[in-house]
């Protein structure tokens, strides 16, 4: 993104981080910096009845640094760094949307331009995934319930974690939404718990012991892999979700 350079600059966090960039630029040149050989199976069929050959791997280290503007929804993002909930309502149809959209998707609407709504931090769980593994910026976190929550008083979803559990979660559980201490404008500036007390419905996989057992049984994989990796204990893990 190249910037207006008749823009006025309301506040700036992003400076300091150009100056952080030279180093990495430097350090992350795409350059080779290590390398090894490794014999593996190779060629058609299967592959226990393969053949080997050797491979060479090469460490080449890369970074980018990449800009780019929220555009009209903007807002939605300052409001996480205030600790504010926005979404955007239609003004012909009503559609309040949860992440934001500038314009109705409605076709009848003609792509209207849309207003902002200020929402309450309370949802429902509309769907979830527990995360057993990831990609390398949300490793510490494992494991974790990712849920599409449906904000009250929206028409959509929104995906955010759910600090609780991988054992406490279920469609149309009732969430309070929170924010972390540091926040800089992302999805992740903002965490929901599961409000108490609630119970969980007849059809939840919560009441299958099947689920209940292989559920268990995956975590202990993710439990050895964060010791392996992090040193975290699963005592410390199962922490985070009392807290």
């Amino acid at each position: 993104m190249v910037e207006d350079e008749k823009a006025e600059v309301l506040k700036d966090e992003s400076t300091p981080i150009y100056k952080k960039w030279e180093t990495w630029a430097r350090t992350g040149n795409f350059r080779v910096e290590g390398y090894k050989f490794i014999r593996a199976p190779c060629g058609p069929g299967r592959i226990e009845d393969a053949k080997k050959g050797e491979f060479m791997l090469v460490n080449r280290p890369h970074g980018a640094l990449y800009t780019h503007s929220y555009g009209l929804v903007s807002k939605f993002f300052k409001g996480l760094i205030e600790k504010k909930l926005y979404g955007t309502k239609c003004p012909q149809c009503g559609t309040v949307y949860c992440p934001p959209r500038a314009h109705c998707w409605n076709p009848a609407c003609r792509v209207a331009e849309t207003e902002w709504v200020e929402l309450p931090l309370k949802g429902t769980v509309h769907t979830f995934s527990v995360m057993l593994f990831s990609a390398d910026a949300f490793l510490e976190l494992l494991p974790f319930v990712l849920a599409y929550v449906q904000i009250e008083g929206s028409d959509t979803t929104i995906p955010m974690q759910v600090v609780t559990a991988p054992t406490n979660i279920f469609v149309g559980q009732t969430l309070e939404i929170k924010f972390r201490d540091k926040r800089m404008g992302e999805l992740m500036d903002m965490y929901a718990v599961p409000v108490k007390g609630q119970e969980i419905p007849e059809d939840s996989c919560l009441n299958k012991p099947e689920y209940l057992k292989d559920m268990e049984r995956d975590l202990q994989g993710t439990y050895a892999y964060l010791e392996k990796r992090f040193g975290l204990k699963k005592e410390d893990i199962e922490k985070r979700w009392k807290e």
